[in-house]
């Protein structure tokens, strides 16, 4: 199915990857919730390459920027915070842990 398809693709680009800190919305989400450790880019920073341009590599760690992946709509989702039970279908969810570590992936 092609569903499961693209979550199997998305698996392969981003799980063990770490997702980047992104302006002022992951610095509220990491003073209320200090266990949160986003890796921040330094501002010069490029994209490992065109075809990935979501995709930065910073002190030997490959960071993820959510905003920049290619999909309608996405979610981050951190250890222990709520999140709503809408299911959207087009709707990527990684799944990380408090290092900022993705997970998991999934459409749902």
């Amino acid at each position: 199915d092609a569903q499961k398809a693209l979550q199997k693709d998305w698996a392969a680009k981003l799980l063990g990857r770490y997702i980047a800190k992104e302006g002022d919305a992951d610095e509220r989400l990491a003073a209320r919730d200090p266990k949160l450790q986003l890796t921040a880019l330094p501002e010069d920073t490029q994209p490992v390459g065109e075809e990935v341009p979501w995709l930065f590599e910073s002190d030997g760690k490959m960071l993820v920027k959510l905003s920049k992946l290619d999909v309608d709509a996405y979610r981050h989702i951190r250890p222990g915070r709520p999140i709503t039970r809408d299911l959207r279908p087009g709707r990527l969810n990684v799944c990380s842990d408090d290092d900022g570590k993705i997970t998991k992936v999934g459409f749902y």
